[in-house]
């Protein structure tokens, strides 16, 4: 008969505000443990991405590092090893092209293929003219020195 009195004197906020304020509150709270949940998920992801990259350009410097101890082996006078050296070398090249690619798919390219291209097509030169017994004093010289400048830009990219 009597309705009981249930809001107290210092509350006077009607109900429906309660309910907005309630749901307002559960809607942050799930924002919150879906923000919390996100970086929890994508802090591994990101720092496999660094360790990838990490790794691609260890395996580049030391394949830069393989070609250029390589080039300093090869003979002035065109020794019998001299193709051999420069099919290791060509192998290191391509290693790297193939690094570069990788490293591109993944996010971003450190070298330009261009600079690989140049250098692959001197390491081409090179071995014509030693099959064809010219003088290649100057290509081996090209070529040091580009492997040099590339060993420079790989270290410099970390």
């Amino acid at each position: 008969m009597y309705r009981r009195y249930s809001q107290g004197v210092d509350d006077i906020t009607p109900r429906s505000q309660r309910r907005i304020n309630r749901i307002k509150n559960i809607v942050i709270l799930l924002l919150a443990a879906a923000v919390v949940a996100l970086a929890v998920i994508a802090l591994p992801g990101l720092r496999s991405r660094q360790g990838e990259r990490s790794l691609y350009l260890q395996r580049m410097q030391s394949e830069c590092d393989e070609a250029f101890r390589q080039t300093t082996t090869l003979s002035r006078n065109a020794g019998a090893d001299s193709a051999a050296i420069l099919a290791r070398v060509r192998c290191c090249l391509y290693a790297m092209r193939t690094i570069n690619t990788l490293a591109a798919q993944n996010g971003g390219q450190p070298l330009p293929d261009e600079t690989l291209l140049t250098l692959q097509n001197t390491v081409d030169r090179y071995l014509s003219f030693l099959t064809t017994g010219m003088d290649t004093g100057e290509y081996q010289t090209n070529l040091q020195n580009g492997l040099g400048e590339l060993q420079t830009q790989v270290r410099n990219l970390q």
